[in-house]
């Protein structure tokens, strides 16, 4: 089967939307700031199956600079495997911060289970406004969140559709998952440990299937300028 690399990274953008939140462990959810200092380097294990790639990231690089390393490096591959290791040292930017999700959950999101320190959620992710046609996806999807009674951190996140849907005329997805485990920063902001990611479907009369998955590591703190810069 073919993959789609397009249609993942359109839903791996997922999470982001209008400001709405009335529960209060929510609140707590939006009122943290995800991309507060300090800024951090990591590296990031990718893999699709076909792919395996370790990336270096500086969040206090420019954007679509932030990959300081590939590895192994496009220019020692071909096709495309060539292909995906440029794309990705293009397009990743190093937004970890699981708190970003907060702004998909809607107000009327249900509280579906608790324990003495966290609270799960349920709802449909809300689009922004600026994601024009993609947005028309989110009302077909289910999302889950597990947040920290205490200061509102996300601790874990869900998104999948229940059953089969065509975000757009030509392209209908079978199956969508995307699952991320979130762990707990230096700073105390919690980010993305594992993005996993299940789609397949068919588009443009041609089926696709596609498997993610994303392993953040090593966080340190990023260099302000001068020795240890690269």
């Amino acid at each position: 089967m073919r993959r789609n690399p397009m249609l993942a990274s359109l839903f791996l953008g997922l999470g982001l939307a209008s400001p709405a939140a009335a529960d209060a462990v929510l609140a707590k959810a939006r009122t943290a700031a995800p991309d507060a200092a300090p800024l951090y380097t990591f590296s990031v294990d990718y893999d699709d199956g076909d792919n395996q790639f370790v990336m270096l990231i500086y969040q206090s690089k420019p954007k679509g600079a932030r990959v300081i390393r590939i590895t192994p490096d496009a220019a020692s591959l071909k096709g495309d495997a060539a292909k995906k290791a440029d794309m990705l040292k293009k397009r990743t930017e190093g937004a970890i911060w699981c708190n970003a999700f907060a702004e998909s959950i809607p107000a009327d999101a249900r509280r579906i289970s608790e324990t003495s320190d966290t609270a799960t959620f349920a709802f449909t992710p809300v689009p922004r406004k600026e994601d024009g046609q993609i947005g028309a996806a989110y009302k077909y999807l289910n999302a889950t969140a597990t947040v920290a009674k205490a200061d509102g951190a996300i601790l874990a996140y869900e998104m999948s559709a229940p059953k089969p849907f065509k975000p757009v005329p030509v392209a209908k997805v079978d199956r969508f998952q995307m699952k991320v485990d979130c762990a707990t920063a230096p700073d105390g902001r919690t980010y993305m440990d594992t993005i996993s990611l299940n789609l397949s479907g068919s588009a443009m009369m041609q089926a696709f299937a596609q498997t993610e998955r994303r392993k953040v590591r090593d966080l340190k703190a990023a260099p302000v300028s001068g020795f240890g810069t690269p």
